[in-house]
């Protein structure tokens, strides 16, 4: 086999020690509660040093955390030593619980196969729990993440052909079905000792395998024979690291990127059908089945089942450091709505071709005509696998003749944007470009400036190559709109969750700024109304953070089976997914940063941002195409000129949103955190308020619905009232008055003289005529006479009536404006409370304040946003307080409900129960 040698990373023991005290961090996150923490898909690891390392639990530990949200229900871990003894630790719960009660934490070894579990197929117990270890025929070890739908059917023919089956869990059938074919497969070729042969064997045994599955899934297989493992992804979402360790180099496979950004940044890219093979310093990828790749801009890569592919490592575009909690929060949902102004700041200089001090630094390299030389050095070290040869590379330009009177020119002719270059850059100890982590490292433990500014130098350059990237990718999209709009043809976006929510503003911004239709739909609603109706020249627009939405891939797979001249675009935060590498004609990148808190928040306002920025460019593109004498010209490109005046704003506002609301959303958290349900009703920007009720179902796991708000009074408007909706509040209101009668007919029962025993009947007839309605017939006439008087008039349930809250989000124009005050006042007069998200408006605010029913109770607040007179930043601004809320209500609620000592609760804003950020199975 041909290797592909692993490449140092450069973190070497300092970043082993990190990741040691990351374990800390990952604790509080977990253990913060006292319930498992839920998720869907499931999650695989596997993970092979070169030697036994009494640090692999540890690493085990840390890798299971990460992938807790893909699965609660059960957690298996196998450790392998250098006598080939595997150790298999599996049961029902969550890795926060389990890697320490299983001692998974204190494991040594060499080889690591992980699993949680999101039940599919077989009951929530031990048995089913991955890893499965299975010696029928040959020994091996495996789990998968997926869903494998002909999974009783293998079960019937596993048995058949000799297989002790121990479980229903689909992984197992996995893991017996290569052992089938690899028993066969190493018969047929005489039992070979020889390892470069029995791993032939395998990689026949895993294709003949493949062929066998029906479904979707990625899976990790270990020969402990020869120390080798095999990482297959088929359907599911699957990410490959290497790097190095205290313990030397590594391989990792795992179900989720962050998990191996944790380790590494140096990733192989794995495509739909491909297997890698691994041992800890080495690796080869093979074709599971006939392959054909597109490449945009180049000829069809095309390879025959078996065939090995040659890929080289590349870093991930995704920055590792932000998987750390900052100290200066307690959730990870926290601090990612905080960075929402920076990250969509990020995407904003891309569209402005760069950062400042990058533009700058790019100004004085062409100017010294020392661009193309450098440019030419930062493509060397960015494509150099090993880092010693990366640093040997940075070293020579460094102490270069050409590199030393650069520098000595910017320190003393240049010295403004030496100054700005080396201070901003070094103050937040951050570069503008993505490949911020390869220079960085690059610069050595101690300070010196002038290695320090080569790094910026080279970080200009590479954020270049991003913004040219962009910006192709931009272009490239703009065709495709041209074409479908000239064809008269339909453009639909189609994405799941919080993308899909992003789509609705979407479709807003295309309408009003654009004049462009734009359809947002779910997949599941794609095929059932619109599959059958696309054509040629159809625009197909998906967006997923992850890029691996199996709901999304499927339309997609559809899509390209009808083939037609259909265009497709994904707009991906993970270029390196199924939908950002093969899916596409064009992918953009959200460019959002690494999102661990499972619900969205950074990726939803970035999506936003970058289809805000689309919807001007295809304005610009429409304008383009007008006569150069039409009249209407200078004030288009007046409209086009004040929306990117509004778009280079929306950090900032998003700042001044976060700085000034605080209070009043933390007064309305209050109010509202404990009702059971809720409605955010939206005047245009509908999208908005689905996506604010989805944070709130998220992380509060109470009801919530957002819809355009005059659809409200179409029939959901029922809800106000009288309802049988009744939450903790309600309760505790029943339980009070319920009380309060216990006492009354007590007092009466002992005026009468009524003895104990018959008290006591008196209080089960209650309980019993509160629900049924049947009156007693055990009673003495006096008994009889307080049941009838007092009891049967009573209204048991009038305490439990509560106002609905609903919350209002509305811009700052005048008809939106009316259209709210409208609702707010059809709406509280039957039993709402009222709750505003706006700019400031008299008129809004005396309308919402006002008590309908002066006397009772009646709840309002009023959200005071930044001013900009523009709908359409309200989108901005509003999601930022929605977001807010929703972090408010649900660590009250956490507190409240862990005080009230109820388990298994699920509410947590970071890891709430039954969701997750990929969902990998139909």
């Amino acid at each position: 086999m041909r290797d592909n040698k692993l490449q140092n990373t450069g973190h070497n023991s300092g970043y082993q020690r990190a990741m040691i005290r990351l374990i800390s961090k990952l604790q509080k996150l977990s253990f913060s509660f006292r319930i498992p923490i839920p998720g869907l898909g499931c999650g695989v690891l596997g993970l092979a040093l070169p030697r036994v390392s009494i640090n692999l639990g540890q690493y085990a530990s840390i890798l299971l955390r990460a992938l807790e949200y893909r699965g609660y229900d059960s957690t298996g871990a196998a450790f392998q030593d250098d006598n080939k003894k595997i150790t298999l630790l599996k049961d029902v719960g969550a890795p926060s619980t389990l890697v320490k009660t299983l001692g998974i934490e204190k494991q040594a070894g060499k080889i690591f196969c992980g699993q949680v579990r999101w039940a599919t197929f077989g009951f929530v117990n031990k048995t089913n729990a991955q890893p499965h270890e299975v010696k029928c025929k040959r020994h091996i070890y495996g789990a998968h993440n997926g869903n494998i739908t002909n999974t009783r059917e293998l079960k019937i023919f596993l048995t058949q052909e000799g297989h002790t089956v121990l479980s229903d869990n689909d992984g197992e059938m996995l893991v017996h079905s290569v052992e089938h074919y690899f028993d066969i497969e190493m018969t047929k070729a005489g039992n070979p000792t020889i390892h470069e042969e029995r791993k032939a064997c395998m990689r026949r045994a895993i294709i003949q395998t493949a062929a066998k599955m029906i479904g979707s899934y990625a899976a990790v297989i270990v020969d402990p024979e020869t120390e080798t493992s095999w990482a297959i992804k088929a359907g599911s979402s699957l990410y490959f690291g290497i790097g190095e360790l205290d313990e030397g180099k590594f391989c990792l496979a795992s179900s989720d990127l962050t998990a191996v950004l944790r380790f590494t940044k140096l990733l192989v890219n794995l495509r739909e059908g491909e297997f890698v093979e691994y041992t800890a310093d080495a690796y080869q990828i093979y074709a599971q089945r006939d392959l054909v790749f597109r490449r945009r801009g180049f000829k069809d890569e095309l390879y025959k089942t078996g065939e090995r592919i040659l890929t080289q490592p590349v870093y991930s575009k995704l920055r590792a450091e932000d998987v750390e909690l900052l100290p200066e929060f307690e959730y990870f949902m926290e601090q990612e709505i905080y960075a929402q102004a920076e990250s969509s700041g990020k995407l904003i200089k891309l569209f402005q071709g760069g950062s400042n001090t990058g533009r700058r630094m790019l100004e004085l390299l062409t100017k010294e005509g020392l661009r193309d030389h450098f440019s030419g050095i930062m493509l060397t070290i960015l494509g150099t696998a090993e880092r010693n040869e990366r640093l040997a590379v940075f070293n020579e330009l460094c102490a270069s003749n050409t590199y030393k009177h650069f520098y000595q020119k910017a320190e003393t002719e240049w010295r403004a944007l030496f100054d700005v270059a080396v201070k901003e850059d070094f103050d937040k100890k951050y570069f503008f470009s993505n490949e911020k982590n390869v220079f960085i490292d690059l610069i050595g433990e101690e300070y010196e400036l002038s290695r320090f500014f080569l790094a910026k130098a080279l970080d200009s350059l590479a954020e270049q190559v991003d913004v040219v990237d962009f910006e192709a990718s931009v272009k490239g999209f703009l065709e495709q709109v041209k074409i479908t709009l000239e064809a008269n043809r339909n453009a639909y976006t189609i994405a799941c969750g919080t993308s899909f929510n992003a789509t609705k503003v979407a479709a807003l911004f295309f309408n009003e700024i654009a004049k462009v239709e734009i359809i947002p739909i779910l997949p599941g609603d794609f095929r059932g109304e619109y599959s059958n109706c696309i054509k040629d020249n159809d625009l197909i627009i998906g967006v997923s953070q992850s890029g691996e939405t199996k709901d999304l891939i499927d339309i997609f797979n559809d899509i390209d089976e009808k083939r037609l001249n259909v265009h497709k675009v994904v707009l991906v935060n993970n270029m390196n997914s199924t939908l950002g590498q093969e899916k596409s004609d064009v992918a953009i990148p959200i460019l959002c940063g690494p999102e661990i808190a499972v619900p969205a928040t950074k990726s939803f306002m970035n999506q936003m941002t970058l289809f805000y920025y689309l919807a001007i460019r295809t304005a610009e593109m429409k304008l383009s195409l007008l006569p150069s004498d039409d009249p209407s010209l200078p004030e288009l490109k007046a409209q086009i000129e004040r929306r990117y005046q509004s778009l280079w704003n929306i950090p900032s506002l998003l700042k001044e949103t976060i700085d000034n609301t605080a209070e009043t959303i933390d007064y309305t958290a209050a109010k509202i955190y404990m009702e059971p349900s809720l409605h955010i009703l939206a005047t245009k920007i509908t999208g908005v308020a689905m996506e604010g009720a989805l944070k709130i179902r998220e992380t509060v796991l109470n009801h919530a619905e957002g819809r355009e708000a005059s659809e409200f009074k179409h029939g959901p408007n029922t809800i106000l009232g009288k309802n049988t909706v009744f939450g903790l509040k309600h309760v505790r209101n029943f339980v009070r008055s319920y009380g309060d009668m216990i006492d009354k007919v007590d007092d009466l029962a002992t005026e009468a003289g009524i003895a104990h025993n018959e008290t006591k009947e008196l209080f089960k007839a209650m309980s019993t005529y509160m629900f049924t309605r049947n009156m007693p017939f055990n009673l003495s006439p006096a008994g009889n006479k307080i049941f009838g008087e007092v009891v049967a008039k009573h209204d048991f349930f009038e305490p439990m009536y509560r106002n609905y809250p609903l919350i209002y989000v509305t811009g700052p124009d005048e008809r939106d404006v009316n259209l709210t005050i409208s609702q707010i006042n059809t709406h509280k007069i039957r039993g709402a409370d009222t709750y505003v998200i706006a700019e400031e408006n008299a008129k809004l605010l005396k309308n919402a304040s006002v008590n309908p029913n002066e006397g009772s109770y009646y709840g309002w607040g009023y959200i005071n946003l930044p001013k900009t007179g523009d709908s359409l930043m309200t989108c901005f601004s509003a999601t930022i307080v929605l977001q807010l809320l929703a972090l408010r209500m649900s660590i009250r609620k956490l507190k409240k409900l862990d005080r009230l000592s109820v388990l298994d609760h699920g509410v947590h804003p970071d890891v709430p129960k039954n969701v997750s950020k990929s969902i990998t199975v139909d």
